[in-house]
């Protein structure tokens, strides 16, 4: 009689649970293999990241402000955009940032085709764990828009979004870490 919810990303708990994971590796992981950040990106720096599913390239315009543009390609889905980073003071190893996102979608399923847009705030940090090399991890809410090309049926609201990626950074300006002090 009614249909079968589908679920999109697991249950609440699962989610819970490897956050949980994520900022105890963290945790750990500052206080017993934090690299400097005498290394972290400065202005003029390039960032070349990998993060599920997909790829971006980074630059510092300064010290404490970054763009990225981003692509990734899941079954079916492509997500194109660009973020823009405001990074803060180191924390315990971690260099904490926060940041927003506008992304043009596009998708294809059974008997459907369409794009959208999605517009997302979201906080997070890098840790440096080698000369040069990044984890990165950042949360927050995104209002994601789609739109059936064939049927212009429309569906928007609000996701929570978690993305986790490596970073490579190369060039910049090693004489100014104004945000490490």
């Amino acid at each position: 009689m009614f249909a079968k919810p589908q679920k999109t990303f697991g249950s609440p708990f699962k989610a819970r649970r490897t956050l949980a994971a994520l900022l105890l590796i963290f945790s750990f992981s500052t206080t017993a293999f934090a690299s400097s950040l005498d290394d972290a990106p400065t202005s003029g720096t390039v960032g070349l990241g990998l993060n599920y599913p997909g790829l971006g390239v980074r630059y510092f315009l300064t010290d404490q402000y970054s763009l990225e543009a981003k692509a990734q390609i899941e079954k079916d889905t492509s997500v194109g955009g660009l973020r823009a980073y405001r990074y803060f003071s180191a924390i315990s190893g971690i260099l904490p940032f926060a940041g927003l996102e506008a992304d043009y979608i596009s998708f294809k399923g059974d008997g459907v085709k369409g794009s959208g847009f999605a517009g997302s705030a979201f906080l997070g940090g890098e840790f440096f764990f080698a000369r040069s090399f990044s984890a990165q991890f950042d949360f927050g809410p995104s209002y994601i828009q789609l739109k059936d090309k064939k049927s212009s049926l429309s569906v928007s609201g609000i996701e929570y979004v978690m993305n986790i990626g490596l970073n490579y950074y190369f060039g910049g300006d090693s004489d100014s870490r104004s945000y490490v002090k």
